[in-house]
């Protein structure tokens, strides 16, 4: 028999980690990108085409193309 894993609570991710990975994100995909603080205090990154948030949540927006 195979021993099962403890399920694993996520990381909440930091204001620095989602910028880092808004910056990859923004050279990689070549798209506009949004930093925004959740309302639980946690950060995350999407492209800003598909953000459907409040524009107070927005901490960062990163243009690869400015």
């Amino acid at each position: 028999m195979v021993p099962r894993l403890q399920r694993q609570e996520p990381i909440p991710m930091s204001y620095a980690d989602a910028t880092a990975f808004a910056a990859s994100l923004a050279d990689t995909l070549m798209v506009e990108i949004v930093v925004f603080q959740a309302g639980d205090g946690t950060h995350g990154a999407c492209p800003a085409a598909e953000f459907d948030g409040d524009n107070d949540m927005v901490k960062l927006e990163l243009d690869p193309w400015a």
